[in-house]
């Protein structure tokens, strides 16, 4: 299947879709105009009520995979928006340019890409595209490189991969994210988080679990821990780590040519060149690991 409406249908959706509040004014701005997702402020967040977490730390498994609602997603050099309709009979997409995307279904769920590379298209960056689904989607595989992607919430896992572009996300079970020169930022997980940042940022406004690695690149996490061991390792990046309210957590913290900040108190111990901090929030239940070389570590309660 390919996109069903040229440039002038595809403003008209877009304001239909304003209309019915499936979109608001700045999205549709970010659709009828280029224009990238802004990283939402971590402080903002309320991480310690979490979708299908009754206990801080505590979380399901992952959903099984679902052909009728997971997603393959192909975005390179255009914009793509998801969202949810359930008066559809079927998933629709709608494009900016007519003859640019394919809209698939196979054995492992629906597939949108683009028919060309953006490197042979004379109007790359400028093409936008609206996917409408009537469910919401369970398992998505995203892959974004020079384009913009945004998703609704997910019953299921977000698997990325961002190589120079921008990925929004709103909640999900679970995340799996590489970020490579680009930007993810995601709502609030119910399940893990396993991010690897290289020369990129990741936001991530809540999850019960955390694994990361940060090369050269941002990482913002904000979550409550309450069981369980969860790693950070930082290699000439940055991480800043806020645990919200309910968290439950021991901090240990090794540094090799790096800078570690806490709001909590702390112990600190080592050589001019290697140091440990640790330290505890309430009892201590989940154990944050971290090891940062040549880097800077921010943990943070407020």
């Amino acid at each position: 299947m390919d996109e069903q409406h040229g440039s002038e249908d595809f403003r008209s959706q877009v304001q239909r879709l304003v209309a019915e509040g499936k979109l608001t004014p700045e999205e549709a701005a970010g659709l009828l105009e280029d224009h990238a997702p802004t990283p939402p402020d971590l402080g903002k967040s309320t991480p310690a009520t979490l979708p299908g977490a009754a206990l801080p730390g505590h979380f399901g498994p992952s959903p099984g995979p679902d052909p009728a609602r997971d997603l393959t997603l192909r975005v390179s050099g255009y914009s793509l928006t998801v969202l949810l309709d359930p008066a559809l009979a079927a998933p629709t997409l709608s494009a900016s340019e007519e003859g640019q995307l394919t809209l698939s279904h196979a054995p492992d769920g629906w597939h949108v890409a683009r028919r060309q590379s953006p490197e042979k298209n004379l109007n790359f960056g400028s093409l936008r595209a609206i996917l409408t689904v009537p469910f919401t989607p369970n398992f998505v595989h995203a892959s974004v490189e020079g384009g913009n992607l945004t998703l609704p919430d997910l019953s299921g896992d977000l698997s990325a991969e961002v190589s120079g572009g921008n990925l929004k996300l709103q909640d999900a079970h679970a995340l799996h994210a590489t970020v490579n020169g680009g930007n993810l930022n995601g709502g609030n997980m119910s399940g893990p988080a396993y991010a690897t940042v290289n020369g990129g940022n990741l936001t991530l406004t809540g999850s019960v679990a955390l694994t990361a690695g940060v090369n050269g690149g941002n990482l913002r996490w904000a979550g409550v821990l309450g069981s369980g061991d969860h790693r950070v390792e930082v290699n000439a990046g940055n991480a800043t780590l806020h645990l919200g309210a309910g968290s439950s957590v021991t901090l240990n913290a090794e540094l090799t040519m790096g800078s570690f900040r806490a709001d909590f108190p702390t112990q600190r111990s080592g050589s001019f060149l290697t140091t440990y901090h640790t330290g505890q929030i309430g009892g201590g239940d989940a154990h944050l690991h971290c090891r940062v070389t040549a880097g800077g570590l921010k943990v943070v309660t407020a």
